[in-house]
């Protein structure tokens, strides 16, 4: 019987990373970031949702989807913010649904960013990737190049990550190096 586990966590709290890391020791990964990339490339159906309802606004000439134009919409706007959720939800649930029942491997791993806040079900664990508010505001300011101000809206956009601590099966805790993370999953995983 197939093993579904939930990955998420925060903005800037290091899900790629915990990803990527499953990924090299030969689990399937289905990342919803990936999967929403793929489902915005030109005609793809997010792509000609998010066209239907906005027109050419968040389009750049050569047709591609304007992320960034879109992202600091939508971190700007809560009014937008809800209604592309919307537009977005169904088709991205059943995406992700669709590769997951798809997979042939024993143990999926889905990295779902907003995995509590949408509701997400159907897992046997959830794994919360946590790092303190305060170093997701640092990383976010260094990655992405934002101020303080704009790294703290967007930290502050999703549900606080302590809540999140409460809702998890597994906690891996992001706080110090990588080879302390990686430490971390490789015990986890051998307790699998």
């Amino acid at each position: 019987m197939k093993k579904i586990i939930g990955i998420t966590g925060g903005i800037a709290t290091g899900k790629s990373r915990v990803s990527a890391f499953l990924k090299s020791h030969g689990y399937e990964v289905i990342d919803a970031d990936l999967v929403v990339r793929e489902l915005q490339a030109i005609g793809g159906r997010l792509y000609l949702a998010i066209y239907d309802t906005f027109g050419q606004t968040f389009f750049l000439e050569n047709g591609e989807l304007d992320r960034v134009k879109l992202g600091d919409a939508i971190f700007s706007d809560e009014k937008m913010k809800e209604r592309l959720s919307v537009i977005q939800d169904k088709i991205i649930r059943q995406e992700l649904l669709d590769r997951c029942q798809a997979s042939k491997a024993d143990v999926v791993f889905m990295d779902i960013p907003l995995l509590f806040e949408k509701n997400y079900a159907g897992f046997d664990e959830i794994w919360l990737v946590y790092a303190p508010r305060e170093t997701q505001i640092e990383r976010l300011m260094k990655r992405n190049k934002l101020s303080r101000v704009d790294a703290i809206k967007r930290v502050d956009s999703q549900m606080p990550i302590a809540d999140k601590r409460a809702l998890a099966t597994r906690i891996i805790e992001n706080c110090d190096t990588i080879d302390v993370l990686e430490m971390q999953l490789i015990t986890i995983i051998n307790e699998m």
